[in-house]
């Protein structure tokens, strides 16, 4: 794997430690979605219903990315979570989650506007 990674945007973590539930209802890890890779974006399909439902962008490609979709006022938090040069987006809650950890460490809340945006990608 060679792309950008959920986990690219914490420290410390893999994407093996983040849980998101898909909107058809199937609990996975991030590291067993079906990954498709662009040149500064991953997206990352469930890897049953294959609807794309997280996303990792640069975030100098997110701001083209806003300018390019004319969407600039909504560049809250429904639009992506800016960490560590990164922006992180998800059709549902994202969760870290370490499998060996007692409780959920941190919690991503949905950003669904983000999706909206990558088709002008």
């Amino acid at each position: 794997m060679t792309g950008l990674r959920v986990a690219d945007a914490f420290e410390d973590v893999g994407d093996s430690d983040f849980l998101v539930q898909c909107t058809c209802g199937m609990e996975q890890r991030v590291d067993t979605m079906i990954v498709d890779e662009m040149r500064e974006v991953t997206l990352y399909d469930c890897s049953r219903c294959e609807n794309t439902i997280v996303a990792i962008l640069t975030d100098e490609a997110a701001g083209q990315l806003w300018v390019a979709s004319s969407m600039m006022v909504r560049r809250g938090d429904a639009f992506g979570h800016r960490r560590e040069g990164y922006v992180v987006g998800s059709r549902v809650d994202l969760v870290l989650h370490p499998p060996d950890a007692g409780d959920v460490v941190e919690v991503l809340v949905s950003a669904p506007d983000l999706f909206d945006a990558l088709r002008y990608i």
